[in-house]
């Protein structure tokens, strides 16, 4: 090799072969990106625009109008709605990989939620007017849209029945259940918004995961919880087993009822 073909800038990348890759990842990433044709991607990517937030900013709130649709690329997301009396009530954590910004948080042309970052959040952005055009154009990325809504209004209703026929513990053991991932539990969530995840305030949160450990339920691993007792987690999660925020556990208890 010369000195000349060892100093010669390597020919850029064409637009082709740009668009290539920037498909295989989004493929790789998102099941729903998954469901489209190579055409359909090749349209898609030129209307995608990368965005970049820090912790806690907020990408839209409810009574905003729909403009953009965000893929997540890094970092997650909060949905949420503010009661009357101002508590916040968390309805999903999204992360990458996942939509923001779709029509299952929209309602007479207007956000019914708020969503905001819980941590330094990178995402490709579309139009509404762009998103919604695709949607209409491909039947499986609007079957894949579908899916996903009907996933999250499960979710939300699963949620609140939790929270109306639950007791508390119950609704906090379901909820590590249901986000562990080979007996680990990464929760990603202060206890704040723990709480607010299960409609009860910080300081339950605390006294209630505190009880658990004491009952050998769980166990504190990393960031998070290393389930130790599943059966015992399961029957809290199922309410067979009442545990009191307001009482310590004594050793070798297996609950005390919640008054």
């Amino acid at each position: 090799m010369t000195a000349d073909a060892q100093s010669r800038p390597a020919a850029p990348l064409g637009r082709e072969t740009i668009q290539r890759s920037i498909a295989w990842y989004l493929r790789q990433l998102s099941k729903v990106m998954r469901v489209l044709s190579d055409d359909e991607l090749e349209r898609l990517i030129p209307m995608l625009t990368e965005r970049r937030f820090g912790a806690r900013e907020v990408l839209f709130s409810a009574g905003d109008p729909p403009e953009r649709v965000y893929l997540l690329l890094k970092g997650r997301v909060k949905i949420y709605q503010v009661a009357e009396n101002g508590k916040e009530i968390i309805l999903d954590v999204v992360g990458r990989g996942d939509v923001v910004g779709d029509m299952a948080v929209v309602e007479d042309g207007e956000r019914i939620a708020n969503a905001q970052t819980l941590d330094d959040t990178v995402a490709v952005s579309i139009s509404w007017e762009d998103f919604s055009h695709v949607v209409q154009q491909s039947p499986r990325l609007g079957f894949a849209m579908f899916e996903l809504t009907a996933r999250r209004l499960m979710g939300m209703q699963r949620t609140f029945m939790n929270m109306v026929s639950k007791p508390v513990s119950a609704r906090l053991a379901d909820t590590l259940m249901s986000r562990q991932e080979a007996g680990v539990v990464l929760l990603g969530l202060t206890h704040q918004e723990l709480a607010q995840t299960i409609g009860t305030s910080r300081e339950t949160v605390t006294a209630l995961l505190s009880r658990f450990q004491a009952l050998g339920a769980i166990a504190p691993e990393g960031e998070g919880f290393r389930i130790v007792d599943e059966d015992l987690l399961d029957d809290i999660a199922n309410g067979d087993v009442q545990v009191s925020p307001r009482h310590p556990v004594s050793t070798g208890q297996t609950g005390a009822a919640t008054p």
